[in-house]
C-alpha cells in the first residue's frame, strides 16, 4: 500500500524553468523599450533583474515589503544599477514582466510525461507564492493546469511559504492528511524547511547540486526521478 496519497508541488523554479523564462522576457522587454539607447546592455541587464528580484522576493516573503514594492522596486534597482533613474519607465517595465510572464512556456525536463504518470496514482496539488495574475496563466499556458486539483496562492491564502498556515489551509482544503502528504519544491528554506516544519515529508529539486546543510526526505536534480520514488 502506497504511503502518499497528495502532491504538492512548487510552481517557479520546480516546474516552471525560471532561467530560461526570464532571459526571453526579459530580452522582449529590453528590445521593447529600445533599452539599449539608454546604454544598457542585456546581460548586465538580465544579471542585474535576478539579483534584485531574488533580493526582494526574500523581504516579500519575510514580509518586510509588500506586493507593490517587489514588483516596482526589481526594476528600479535593476535600471539605476546601469545609471537610468526613471520610476515611471520601472513600472511600465513592471507591468510588462507581469502582462509577458505567463506565456513563457518552458518546463523542466520531463515535467510533462511525469504528471501524466503522477496523476494516474495520486491526486496531484500547487502552493505557490506566486501572484494570482501570473500564476493561473503560467499553468494553463504551459499547458499544466489540468494535472492539479488544488492551486493554492500566497494571494489567496494571505500567507507565504515556509509559514505553516499556507500548508495547513492547503491540505484542510483537499482533505488531506500529513502522513499521506508530500511537498517537492526547489527552495531549501521556503519549500522544504516550511514543509518539514509542519510536519511534511519533502523532495528536494536541486537540478544544481547546491550543497547545503541539513538533509530532505527525498533529493532529486531532475523531475522525471520523481518516477523512482513514487
Amino acid at each position: 500500500m502506497q504511503k502518499y496519497k497528495h502532491l504538492f508541488f512548487d510552481i517557479d523554479k520546480t516546474l516552471w524553468d525560471y532561467e530560461s523564462n526570464v532571459k526571453e522576457i526579459l530580452l522582449d522587454i529590453y528590445n521593447k523599450w529600445d533599452l539599449k539607447r539608454l546604454s544598457v546592455e542585456y546581460n548586465s541587464f538580465l544579471t542585474d533583474f535576478k539579483k534584485y528580484n531574488d533580493l526582494l522576493w526574500t523581504k516579500f516573503q519575510r514580509g518586510k515589503i509588500n506586493k507593490e514594492a517587489l514588483r516596482d522596486h526589481r526594476f528600479y534597482l535593476t535600471l539605476k544599477k546601469s545609471g537610468v533613474e526613471n520610476n515611471e519607465l520601472a513600472k511600465q517595465l513592471s507591468n510588462d514582466y507581469i502582462e509577458i510572464s505567463p506565456n513563457k512556456t518552458n518546463l523542466f525536463p520531463e515535467v510533462i510525461e511525469t504528471l501524466e504518470y503522477l496523476k494516474k496514482r495520486y491526486r496531484l496539488h500547487i502552493i505557490t507564492n506566486g501572484f494570482n495574475e501570473v500564476q493561473y496563466k503560467k499553468l494553463r499556458n504551459s499547458g499544466i493546469h489540468h494535472f492539479f486539483e488544488k492551486i493554492v496562492t500566497s494571494d489567496n491564502v494571505g500567507s507565504q511559504k515556509p509559514d505553516m498556515r499556507i500548508f495547513e489551509y492547503a491540505l484542510t482544503s483537499v482533505n488531506a492528511r500529513k502522513k499521506e502528504s508530500l511537498m517537492i519544491g526547489d527552495d531549501w528554506e521556503i519549500d522544504i524547511m516550511g514543509a518539514k516544519g509542519y510536519g511534511l515529508d519533502q523532495v528536494y529539486f536541486n537540478p544544481n547540486k547546491i550543497k547545503h546543510e541539513g538533509k530532505a526526505t527525498f533529493e532529486i536534480s531532475n523531475i522525471g526521478e520523481l518516477k523512482r520514488i513514487l
